[in-house]
């Protein structure tokens, strides 16, 4: 059996995010639909727009019990993400998604 390349994973995992999330595009011509999707990679790094994809179904999905386990450390200027020994691997700074998150809470 094949096994498939970690990016070929990587990328069918963030299109089928893209799918479940993101803002479709899509071109309707008289006999043919296109949809469009962002490119996933931009010189080597992840595309802002899919990263905060990301983010934003995260925050959607974390709880209050999240931000007490110390999963999610919240800042008066950001949002951290935590792995699970409390250390920091991403720092969100942008205030809209601080915002909807806090107030989803309520805190």
């Amino acid at each position: 059996m094949k096994e498939k390349d970690p990016i070929s994973e990587l990328q069918n995992a963030i299109r089928q995010l893209w799918k479940d999330y993101g803002k479709r595009n899509t071109i309707k011509g008289i006999h043919t639909e296109i949809e469009i999707e962002p490119k996933y990679f931009l010189n080597g790094k992840l595309n802002p727009e899919i990263s905060d994809l990301m983010i934003s179904v995260f925050l959607s999905k974390s709880t209050i019990e999240d931000v007490n386990n110390g999963k999610i450390t919240i800042k008066k200027q950001s949002i951290i993400i935590n792995d699970k020994q409390g250390r920091p691997i991403a720092e969100i700074k942008k205030q809209s998604m601080i915002r909807e998150f806090t107030s989803r809470l309520g805190i």
